[in-house]
C-alpha cells in the first residue's frame, strides 16, 4: 500500500492554483486518486484471505478494480478543460459586435454535454468504488469483530460530485484529505497496512493443521488391525495367493516389530508354516 499524508492535498492545491505549474497539480491530483483505488483494491484483496481463512462471510462487493471509470474521468475531464480553453480563445478575439452573433456548432455543444455527462458518471462511480466500498467492508469487519473504530465514512458519489459543482470544485480538497485520513487510520486498526492481518491467516491455517491433526489422531483407533484385515482377506484363498497376499501385507508395515508380531501370530493361528515364516522373516 502507498499511505499518503494529507498535507499532499494542501501542496496539490496551491499548485493547481499556480498557472505554471497547474500540470504538476494535475499530475499529482491523478496520482493521489490511483493511489486511493489502488489501496483500495489491496484493502479488499487482503481482507477477502482473512474472511476465507476464518470462514466468514465476505460482503457483497464488487472486487474489479473501478480503474476504468478513473480512465474515463481522466478523459472526460480533459476533453472539457480543453474545450474551455478552445472557448476561452475563441470568445476573446471577438469584439462586442462578433459576441452578439457569436455561436457553437451543434456538435461542439454535443461535444461538451456529452463530456460532461461522462465526467459526472464515472467521477460519482469512481468514490462510489473508493468510499462506499470500504465504508461497507469496515462495517463488517465491525460486526466480525475485525475492528472496533469506525473511521470511514460514508458518501454519495452524486452528491459528491453535485457539492464540487456548488462549490466551485473547493469541495474535492476537502473529500480527498478526508479520504486519505479516514483510509489510512483503518487500514492500520484492521492491519493491512501493516501486514499483521496475516497474523489471523496464519493463525487459522495453524488451527487448521491442528485440527487435521487431532481427526487423524481420533481415526486411528477406528481403523481395522492389519491382522485381522489379513485374515478377512486370505480366509478363502488358495495357498500360493494366501502366501502373496500376507508377504504384501506384512513387508507394508512400517514398523518392523509389529509385523514380526504378526508373523508369529499367524504362525501361531496355523496361517503359514515354520519354513514360510522364516522366509517372510527375511523380508523385515
Amino acid at each position: 500500500m502507498i499511505l499518503l499524508r494529507p498535507f499532499i492535498i494542501f501542496i496539490t492545491f496551491v499548485l493547481s492554483y499556480i498557472p505554471v505549474l497547474q500540470f504538476v497539480g494535475l499530475a499529482l491530483l491523478f496520482f493521489i486518486y490511483h493511489v486511493l483505488i489502488r489501496n483500495r483494491n489491496l484493502h479488499i484483496e487482503r481482507m477477502k484471505k482473512v474472511y476465507q481463512s476464518n470462514n466468514l462471510s465476505f460482503p457483497d462487493i464488487k472486487e474489479k478494480s473501478p480503474i476504468i471509470w478513473f480512465a474515463l474521468y481522466i478523459v472526460s475531464f480533459l476533453v472539457l478543460n480543453v474545450f474551455y480553453l478552445y472557448l476561452i480563445q475563441q470568445v476573446g478575439s471577438l469584439t462586442l459586435e462578433e459576441m452578439q452573433t457569436f455561436a457553437l456548432p451543434s456538435w461542439q455543444i454535443y461535444l461538451f454535454l456529452g463530456s460532461f455527462l461522462l465526467s459526472w458518471i464515472s467521477y460519482a462511480s469512481m468514490i462510489n468504488r473508493i468510499d462506499r466500498d470500504q465504508w461497507q467492508l469496515q462495517e463488517s469487519e465491525i460486526s466480525n469483530k475485525i475492528v472496533k473504530n469506525r473511521f470511514i465514512k460514508l458518501r454519495e458519489g452524486n452528491v459528491v460530485m453535485l457539492l464540487r459543482i456548488i462549490t466551485l470544485d473547493i469541495y474535492q480538497w476537502f473529500l480527498l484529505f478526508f479520504l486519505i485520513r479516514e483510509t489510512t487510520i483503518h487500514y492500520f486498526e484492521d492491519g493491512t497496512a501493516t501486514g499483521r492481518y496475516l497474523q489471523l491467516i496464519k493463525k487459522d491455517e495453524k488451527e487448521t493443521q491442528n485440527e487435521t491433526s487431532t481427526d487423524v489422531t481420533a481415526a486411528k483407533p477406528e481403523q481395522e488391525d492389519p491382522y485381522e484385515k489379513i485374515i478377512n482377506q486370505i480366509k478363502n484363498m488358495e495357498k500360493d495367493e494366501r502366501y502373496s497376499t500376507i508377504f504384501s501385507h506384512v513387508t507394508s508395515i512400517p514398523d518392523k516389530k509389529k509385523a514380526e508380531e504378526i508373523l508369529e501370530k499367524l504362525l501361531e493361528d496355523g496361517y503359514i508354516k515354520e519354513e514360510e515364516y522364516k522366509k517372510l522373516q527375511q523380508f523385515l
